[in-house]
């Protein structure tokens, strides 16, 4: 039992120290966005799986000129003809049969075309997951920040009125306020305490939500690095010209195109089963009787024309039609989304832009507060000074949310005009 633990013990001790090395201490928001392209997150394995669907349906395509060769072999036992030159009764053979399609007039082009660009999509939209990673990375990094500043704030807050109700207890013991006053002061004090213990346990949750977008769920980031974002400095564009952008750049449309489009071919593909098909064949036997009919090798090319289109054909016609339609739907859907979600986070750069200005101000005012409220404490003239810290970590917290909100919908921003999020993200320091 004691080696069965050291040996459980040690495990996890290793486990730790891996996660630590790929997590260090303290994390900066550099270092949590490049784990972004690790290939072992499940949404990277997904996408991957995808382009291996899209491989296979490209050699799928491709197969249908591929040389096909097979051997036949038949036992067979005959009786022989009165009049026949080989009077032996064994009628076996073996055949080489070797045949190779030369051209099915459209069909397969169109069935290659479409497999080769929705191969070229899908690795593109891998790069759109990448770049989707590190907003996702760089909105549990802020939670984590934002975190601890709501508990720093909560922290103090609880001080401060934990020394206010010390104080009624005390004027209550004296008979200067009432029993419902000191009930109120009570419930003020258990709010802010209840406030206080919602703020630790979010301290740990965003931790471990964190650490699963890192893909390092048994190792929780302690220490984190406070970014110095400059989104802030950046000019919002004319929402006109935002939303040309995404139209023209944006991959999500790009790969809805692409769709569109290679539906639209599987759909020509079908209808060309109708169109005639050339192949060439050659046929190489050997006979286990002799006889004067049969041929050593045979090698021919054959044009074959169809006469009528089957209820198959149109059957497969319909439902490749059908599915075009559904990419065009799909595709209508996602302009319609990109346009209301760029519109949105145009405004809310505006607004956020105009918060961050009153907030600043705000910080300004409240750290000149500060400084008053501790020299007149130090003169012993005024006793405020803890509102007023919890005042500073009120706004600390709020102009973090304003930068992170800010820096999200920049990046998001940039990810549906279709730039480089990893080149954006560089210049946030």
């Amino acid at each position: 039992m004691i080696r069965t633990g050291v040996f459980v013990f040690c495990c996890i001790f290793a486990q730790s120290l891996l996660a630590e090395q790929r997590l260090p201490e303290p994390l900066t928001l550099e270092h949590a966005l490049s784990l972004a392209e690790d290939v072992e997150h499940h949404q990277l394995i997904e996408a991957n799986a995808m382009l291996e669907l899209a491989n296979s349906e490209l050699k799928r395509a491709v197969s249908s000129y591929a040389l096909q060769a097979d051997i036949e072999l038949q036992a067979a036992a005959i009786d022989p003809s009165p009049i026949a030159f080989d009077q032996s009764s064994n009628d076996s053979y073996a055949r080489l049969r070797v045949r190779k399609p030369l051209y099915d007039f459209g069909q397969t082009r169109e069935k290659t075309i479409a497999a080769e660009d929705e191969m070229r999509a899908v690795k593109n939209n891998i790069q759109y997951l990448v770049d989707q990673r590190r907003i996702e990375i760089a909105r549990r990094f802020f939670d984590v920040i934002k975190a601890d500043l709501k508990f720093a704030w909560d922290n103090e807050a609880m001080a401060v009125m934990f020394i206010r109700h010390d104080d009624q207890k005390d004027r209550h013991s004296l008979s200067q306020i009432s029993d419902v006053d000191l009930l109120a002061s009570d419930n003020d004090y258990q709010n802010i305490r209840y406030q206080r213990y919602i703020s630790e346990t979010k301290q740990r949750t965003s931790r471990a939500f964190l650490a699963e977008q890192l893909n390092a769920p048994s190792s929780l980031p302690a220490n984190l690095v406070m970014p110095e974002l400059q989104f802030h400095k950046r000019k919002l564009p004319e929402f006109e010209a935002l939303l040309d952008q995404a139209m023209l750049n944006n991959l999500t449309i790009k790969l809805a195109n692409t769709k569109v489009e290679s539906a639209y071919r599987r759909m020509q593909a079908a209808r060309y089963q109708t169109r005639p098909r050339l192949d060439a064949e050659l046929k190489v036997s050997e006979y286990a009787r002799d006889a004067g009919s049969y041929e050593d090798w045979r090698a021919e090319i054959n044009l074959v024309i169809p006469l009528l289109e089957h209820d198959g054909i149109q059957a497969d016609v319909a439902r490749e039609r059908s599915k075009w339609m559904q990419q065009r739907a799909m595709l209508l859907d996602i302009k319609s989304n990109v346009r209301q979600r760029v519109l949105d986070l145009w405004q809310q750069i505006s607004l956020l832009s105009t918060r961050r200005e009153q907030i600043m101000l705000s910080l300004d005012y409240r750290e000149l507060s500060l400084d008053k409220n501790r020299a007149l404490y130090e003169m012993e003239v005024k006793t405020n000074l803890g509102s007023a810290m919890v005042a500073i970590s009120e706004v600390r917290f709020k102009q973090a949310e304003v930068d992170f909100n800010l820096a999200l919908a920049w990046m998001e921003l940039d990810l549906l005009t279709g730039k480089n999020l990893q080149d954006e993200i560089a210049k946030i320091h």
